[in-house]
């Protein structure tokens, strides 16, 4: 099987495709976040009021491994994508949303990072490889556009195993680099108008 050769974003329709909480104020942001997770019934780690600190840390912490490993983001926060299709990742939005299928030949490889099976989250793994189950970290492991074929094969054998207590993995792909994807999305005639 293939690794996809795009990125999938989900947003609410009408907004800023690329606009993320830590752009905004955090009286703002916190507001919208607490909004969301009323309207579409979130919560967990998302609906903790300390969750925008944690994510701001867990972005600076892949800003800084990202260059560690010779990436070179454009922005000092990132805009969230998934590898290729996740079925079902956004269905508490049910209407509400658009998505964005951006060509990952359309952004330096430079300028995008990889982490699974989430920002805040590192499967576990035992002596005789994955648990199945997953821990909440503030400092995940960061991968290259390089590294992508090792990811994608430890995403399939996790995803495969029996004993798997969390949801399906995916792949999490940050892109440091708006003008990039300003510049694809105002060039692409298909995309939805904001």
């Amino acid at each position: 099987m293939p690794i996809p050769d795009y990125l999938t974003r989900h947003y609410i329709t009408g907004e800023d495709p690329f606009l993320s909480l830590n752009d905004l104020p955090p009286e703002e942001a916190n507001r919208i976040r607490k909004d969301v997770n009323q309207k579409y019934g979130w919560g967990g780690f998302y609906g903790q009021d300390d969750y925008l600190l944690h994510r701001s840390e867990i972005e600076n912490w892949i800003h800084a491994a990202f260059i560690k490993k010779g990436g070179k983001p454009q922005d000092l926060i990132p805009v969230y994508f998934f590898l290729g299709d996740v079925v079902g990742a956004y269905k508490k939005f049910a209407g509400d949303t658009s998505i964005l299928k951006v060509p990952l030949s359309s952004i330096d490889h430079l300028s995008i990072s990889f982490v699974w099976p989430d920002s805040m989250y590192v499967a576990e793994r035992g002596p005789s490889g994955f648990t199945g189950a997953c821990q909440r970290t503030n400092t995940p492991q960061v991968f290259t556009y390089d590294e992508l074929e090792g990811i994608v094969m430890d995403v399939r054998a996790y995803n495969d195993l029996p004993c798997r207590t969390a949801p399906p993995a995916c792949v999490e792909a940050q892109v440091w680099n708006r003008c990039a994807l300003r510049a694809w999305f105002a060039s692409c005639h298909t995309c939805p108008s904001i």
